[in-house]
């Protein structure tokens, strides 16, 4: 079966990404403030929250996918 892409996916990439720049970001600020080990610490926290809730929703994703795949078998099961 052709794996087509869903707006959503387009959508958690980016918000992957949003973290990744905001993780940078606060890093980058508490490195110029003279607390290097605050924003690697905030930083290593949003990249984990943001990683999870990366995979949190392709897992949401993979299983609406699946059950639209057996929803469709099961239609075409019927006409048959």
């Amino acid at each position: 079966m052709q794996e087509r892409k869903t707006p959503t996916q387009g959508w958690a990439k980016m918000t992957l990404g949003l973290t990744l720049l905001f993780a940078v970001g606060s890093f980058a600020y508490f490195a110029l403030a003279g607390q290097p080990l605050s924003g690697a610490m905030l930083a290593v926290l949003v990249l984990v929250a943001g990683y999870w809730e990366y995979r949190r929703k392709r897992q949401d994703e993979q299983i609406a996918e699946r059950y639209e795949a057996e929803a469709e078998e099961q239609r075409q099961k019927r006409q048959k």
